[in-house]
């Protein structure tokens, strides 16, 4: 028996290996790969670039406020002639290769975007870009964790003016105690712009009242100046006066200038405004939600006319407090200025802790991005005007739009692409109510391309028996189990009414992981109501839970039958009415204990059956990812 299993683990320890080269050679080849197609282009952009010394090359970084700032900029500059500019938001250094590579001598100006996300990364891109106009709207907390202080943010994005010749010309935010400061060892000409003493274009006054868009009243060499756009939301007043400034610096006169805003509208998820045939606005920031960046939507939202307002808050970044305190104090600040307040994401339950009683209708929070888009279905009626703000890599929040009016069929979660749904060939087709009237570029629902329905989320079930007394007992491996699913994925639990709750990605599939919070025995109601809150067929449970007549460390799947004397099996069997369930089978008699079951289930594991148990764990999770992925190759090829 020792041989037998020594030589299973030996086996085991070479797979692991084996897949573990092989993952990391995928990985080298992928970097390689990139690396020498961004060389290419790179070389290509920088002979291109040295053929262009009549086209005016405008640099624009900061924390915030980069997109808008490039698109009021190119409508700017679009008034002396042709502005090649960086599409939609893609500023990393590839990106910024192919907008000089695509810039011809029929151009009068290229503007091009430029991301600094972790330290020395804006080299490459300034060395090739050689800007006659440079930037920089604003320094905050973005990417802290790379640059691990705002001065390293500073410095990074100080370089693009370091750059300039004395030729040159600055567009920066007088405002900003940092970026001031690079301002001046500037080596060229700078127009400040922004409210403080001195700014060449200076910032009166700015109102954005909905239905009302943003209207600046500017100071400009002595004269007052009003500045109508088709933006909303008064944070967005600096990029329209850093857009006015790079006019200025390129020669275009600020009647001209402000004449060309007028026409502007806002970029795609930046206080975007989407109006539905059904009579719901929705307000769309949900491009990035850093900490710092909430007030100003939230300001826009208390002071709009609307007949009841909504507010939608995904997952956000760049704080401080742990996401336990956080998300509490952020739901009572939204409270005091919304009717309704909707928390979406992996964080979303921390924030009912500010409920103010059990009957408090006006919170709500969803760690699935489906289910709170079936309950918004209902819930949001004409007039409302709903705010959307999260994290669009780590949530996907326009998915809750596109819902009302098309048929969304891909509800993944952490799928970390980094363009909107309204691109991806995966989101859905058009719904019976697609007339929704856009503004700016918002994608037609009619464009895009139907893909496999991604709506069918697989439910991981863990039996176990809550408490500390129970923890590292056969009883509760499937526990284990789970746990070591939610560390890998780094996830994290939520207690839900039904117990603890996760939400991983296996094989790039999401996956519901549930913990059921009553006794094992007693497990089957609370399976059922989780499945039925979660849209779930019994098809889609999977269970994971402990085998008496199996030996430790070995792992079995089962497709249907009885319960095989397991009382917690049993009683789900019982509730859902059905025993074609998937389970996988967790062995653990342990080698020569004859014992009743009842008398070694809650027996905790000794330091002797570590490895075994370990081996058994490894294999579980193996099972749950050959699982999942052969529910989703069913579920695919059900599609006509």
């Amino acid at each position: 028996m020792y041989v037998a299993d020594r030589g299973r683990q030996v086996a085991s320890t070479i797979t692991d290996c084996v897949r573990a080269v092989k993952r990391r050679a995928r990985t080298v080849w992928r970097s390689v790969s990139w690396r020498s197609e961004y060389l290419g282009v790179y070389v290509r952009a920088w002979v291109q670039r040295s053929r262009l010394d009549g086209v005016t090359f405008v640099g624009i970084t900061g924390s915030a406020g980069k997109t808008t700032t490039k698109d009021l900029a190119a409508a700017v500059l679009g008034t002396l002639g042709p502005c090649a500019h960086t599409v939609a938001s893609e500023n990393e250094p590839i990106f910024a290769a192919r907008t000089v590579l695509e810039t011809t001598s029929d151009h009068r100006s290229c503007i091009v975007e430029l991301a600094a996300f972790r330290p020395n990364c804006l080299d490459e891109s300034i060395r090739l870009l050689r800007p006659n106009i440079a930037v920089l709207t604003l320094i905050a907390r973005d990417h802290y964790t790379r640059f691990k202080s705002v001065e390293g943010i500073a410095a990074e994005k100080g370089k693009l003016i370091d750059s300039l010749s004395a030729d040159g010309t600055a567009v920066l935010n007088i405002d900003d105690p940092l970026v001031r400061s690079i301002g001046e060892r500037c080596k060229g000409r700078v127009i400040w712009i922004g409210a403080g003493e001195g700014a060449t274009l200076r910032l009166r006054a700015a109102t954005s009242r909905w239905p009302d868009p943003l209207t600046l009243e500017i100071e400009f060499e002595g004269r007052a100046y009003s500045v109508r756009t088709g933006l909303y939301g008064t944070q967005l007043a600096l990029p329209v006066l850093a857009a006015l400034g790079v006019g200025v610096a390129a020669g275009v006169p600020i009647e001209r200038a402000i004449a060309a805003l007028a026409a502007a509208q806002p970029a795609e998820g930046r206080m975007q405004i989407v109006e539905g045939s059904d009579g719901v606005v929705f307000v769309r920031d949900d491009w990035k939600a850093p900490l710092w960046s909430l007030q100003p939507p939230l300001d826009f939202l208390r002071d709009a006319n609307a007949k009841r307002k909504v507010a939608v808050i995904g997952t956000l970044s760049d704080y401080s407090l742990s996401a336990s305190k956080l998300y509490p104090k952020i739901a009572r600040q939204v409270l005091e200025l919304a009717d309704l307040v909707v928390f979406v994401g992996p964080h979303a339950m921390r924030a009912l802790k500010a409920r103010r009683g059990s009957d408090d209708d006006a919170l709500h929070a969803f760690p699935d991005i489906r289910d709170a888009a079936i309950w918004l279905r209902t819930a949001l009626r004409a007039g409302d005007l709903v705010l959307l703000k999260g994290s669009n890599r780590a949530d996907h929040l326009v998915r809750l739009m596109l819902d009302r009016y098309t048929n969304v069929l891909c509800w993944r979660e952490r799928c970390n692409r980094s363009y909107f749904c309204g691109r991806c060939s995966l989101v859905g087709t058009p719904g019976p109510s697609t007339d929704a009237h856009r503004h700016s570029n918002e994608p037609a629902a009619d464009n895009i391309t139907a893909g496999a329905p991604l709506t069918s989320t697989p439910v991981l079930v863990g039996l176990g028996n809550p408490g500390e007394r129970y923890r590292h007992t056969p009883h509760n491996v499937g526990h284990q189990i789970l746990d070591e699913l939610v560390r890998a994925a780094r996830s994290e639990w939520v207690a839900r009414p039904e117990g603890a709750v996760s939400t991983i990605v296996v094989n790039d599939v999401t996956v519901k992981l549930l913990k059921p919070g009553t006794s094992m025995n007693h497990s089957g109601s609370v399976v059922r109501s989780f499945l039925e809150a979660s849209g779930c067929r019994a098809e889609q449970c999977i269970l994971v839970h402990d085998d008496v007549d199996i030996a430790l460390g070995d792992v079995r799947i089962k497709r249907d039958g009885g319960d095989a004397g397991h009382k917690g099996v049993r009683s789900i069997i019982s509730a859902l009415g059905t025993g074609d369930i998937t389970r996988i089978r967790v062995g653990v008699r342990r080698s020569g204990d004859e014992r009743q079951a009842r008398q070694l289930v809650l027996e905790k594991f000794s330091a002797m059956e570590e490895p075994a148990l370990s081996r058994g764990v490894d294999r579980a999770t193996a099972q749950v990812w050959q699982v999942v992925a052969q529910m989703n190759s069913v579920r695919l090829a059900e599609v006509p």
